[in-house]
């Protein structure tokens, strides 16, 4: 049998691999191969969603954590008012340049309840934190 005929036959050929019905299936598994490839990318497309959501997870819940540790930054810190002070000298000099006077004496007012600027010697206050 010549090479021709054993080609044509569909037996094995000189290479050693089936003719005609592998190329047959070759091209009806080349979709298969697409959707496996498809299907591969998709799940590793997943995980890597599924791991950046884990990271962003465990770095929320770790500033979250931290965020308490200390806890002037949501209460303030106590301040006992001396003779002939008045809520803008105390925030001249707690808050100094950096912060508007005015926003601090309106924050100091808040926190305290105070409903005038009248302040008595001994009289405790919580100087809250301002953000810039």
């Amino acid at each position: 049998m010549s090479e021709r005929a054993a080609y044509a036959g569909g037996t094995e050929s000189l290479h050693g691999s089936r003719s005609g019905a592998s190329r047959r299936s070759s091209a009806t598994s080349r979709p298969r191969r697409r959707r496996r490839a498809r299907s591969r990318f998709a799940g590793v497309l997943r995980l890597g969603v599924f791991l950046l959501l884990i990271f962003f997870a465990v770095w929320a819940g770790v500033r979250v954590a931290h965020a308490g540790a200390d806890g002037a930054i949501y209460l303030g810190r106590p301040y006992a008012v001396h003779n002939g002070e008045t809520l803008w000298g105390i925030a001249a000099r707690e808050y100094g340049n950096d912060v508007d006077l005015r926003r601090a004496v309106y924050a100091i007012r808040s926190v305290n309840d105070l409903s005038g600027s009248a302040l008595q010697p001994g009289q405790r206050l919580t100087l809250p934190y301002l953000a810039e």
